[in-house]
Formats: C-alpha cells, structure tokens, sequence
C-alpha cells in the first residue's frame, strides 16, 4: 500500500510527466503504471491532461501584461512573497473533490476570459486619481502600494533609467531624484490627474522597507492649481520648511526641493524622514 508522503510526491511527478519535464524513460513508464494502476493518481493524471488541453486548444498566446510583470519584478527587488504552507501539513489527496471543482473552474473561467478578450491585453495602471489634497493623495497612494493595489511601471535601481522613464512618459518637469543613504530605488509609476501627468518613485531600505515619493512642479499647486494643497501646509513649505504629519501608523513629510514640492511617506515616524529628506535638494 502507497503512504500518503510516496502518493504526494507521484502526484508532482504526475504533473511533471504531464508537463513534459521527465526525461528519464523508465521512471516516464513507471510513473504511467503507477497512474493506471492508482485510482488517486489516475485521477490526478486525468485532471490534469484535461486541464492542459483545454487551455492548449482554447487559449491563444498572450505576452505577460507589463503591469504583471512590473509587479513582479517588485516583489523580487522588495523580498516581500506570500508564506507557504509547509508540504507535511498539507493532506494529500483528502480533498481531490475540491480540487476537481477548481479544475473545472479554472477552465471555465480561462475560456471565458480568452473568449472575450479579442485584442491586446491593456495594462491599465491602478493609480488612485483623486481629488484631494496633495498629502492625502501621497498617503493614500502609500497605503495602495502596502496593499499591492498600486505597482510600479518601471522596476529599477538605477536613477539614470527612472530620469528616461519619465521623460519618454511626456513628463514636463524634472523629479530631483534625490536618494537618502541606506536607500535605493525600487522603481517608478506616472499618474494622470487633470489633464496632467504626475511622478512617483518608491525606495526601499536594507530590509525592505519601503518609502514612497510624490514630486511635482509648484506651478500645479500655484499657477496653474492642477492639486490642492492647504493653505497653512503650503505656507509653511513655500517658506522653505518642512511640514510634518504622523497619521495611520505612517509618517509625512512635505518639503520644497528646487522649483518643485515633493511629499514622502513611509511607515517610519515623520521626524526620521525629516531628518532623511529636508536637508536634500
């Protein structure tokens, strides 16, 4: 009689011969005797057969979506990747009637998606447009890429690739790029608000804390008041100090750097950033 551990382990190489990753003939023979022979790894052969000529014949080829892509490369550069559950906890083929109904749903769903979508896939950015103010939209932005609903567009480290990433975005103004020691930039996204695009650049420490930075030209805050900005907060930057704010277990800071006005969050307290940012031009 199969132990659940040796039925758990034929089950992946099922996978694997289905997949056509074994290339050792007799353990491909052994592995199909085992399946014929095996109710539960008959049954796992057979769903998963199912499942890869459903998708072969029904699913036409589809380049990975930037934005996915993006997102990925950020949780490579952040470390930051969902806990496993460790392989001797998991039960084995106790619940093959659960998994057979999200087979079937995964098929379903797949046919669905590829029937209705008859053009290139559109990587939409998920930067949340608002009509607040200025800090409220650098801490909402923040909260949004803590909860992977914002991603960057670009993932780089170097500041030299973000500068042309922004320019051939139609940016018409220069982010200063300015990076405290102990930091180094992850990447960046544009945003579109008012007829106007927008930068934004995400930076991470030695573990992987992040910090985000939301930079625009004064003018859209003056002039030409394409974001709001209290009143006493943009006083207080136009006079050339540094507003800070500590709310929602994050910390603000916002500060005239050149020609531009450039807001920092993090979860770090706002004093810290101060000392990080204010003195940086």
């Amino acid at each position: 009689m199969m132990h659940d551990k040796d039925k758990h382990e034929y089950a992946e190489l099922v996978t694997a011969l289905v997949d056509n990753e074994i290339n050792d003939s007799q353990l491909q023979a052994k592995i199909r005797t085992l399946s014929e022979s095996d109710p539960d790894l008959k049954f796992e052969y057979h769903v998963q057969t199912t499942i890869k000529r459903t998708v072969k014949n029904k699913c036409r080829f589809a380049g990975c979506p930037s934005s996915l892509k993006n997102r990925i490369m950020l949780d490579l550069r952040t470390g930051k990747f969902p806990e496993e559950t460790p392989a001797s906890s998991k039960p084995v083929f106790s619940l093959r009637p659960w998994a057979y109904a999200a087979a079937v749903a995964v098929i379903f769903l797949t046919l669905f998606i590829f029937r209705v979508t008859d053009g290139e896939i559109d990587p939409k950015l998920e930067v949340l447009e608002s009509k607040f103010s200025l800090d409220k939209m650098a801490m909402n932005n923040f909260k949004a890429i803590l909860d992977s609903k914002l991603s960057c567009e670009i993932a780089s480290s170097d500041s030299n690739t973000i500068k042309s990433f922004f320019h051939d975005k139609g940016l018409r103004y220069a982010l200063r790029m300015v990076c405290p020691k102990g930091w180094e930039y992850v990447g960046a996204v544009v945003s579109q608000d008012n007829g106007e695009k927008f930068g934004h650049v995400v930076l991470k420490d030695a573990k992987g804390n992040l910090l985000y930075i939301f930079e625009v030209d004064q003018k859209y805050l003056t002039s030409e008041k394409k974001l709001n900005l209290d009143n006493e907060i943009m006083s207080t930057v136009m006079a050339g100090s540094c507003y800070t704010q500590d709310a929602e277990s994050m910390g603000i800071v916002i500060n005239k750097c050149g020609s531009n006005v450039r807001a920092v969050v993090s979860k770090e307290k706002s004093e810290k950033l101060k000392s990080l940012f204010c003195g940086l031009n």
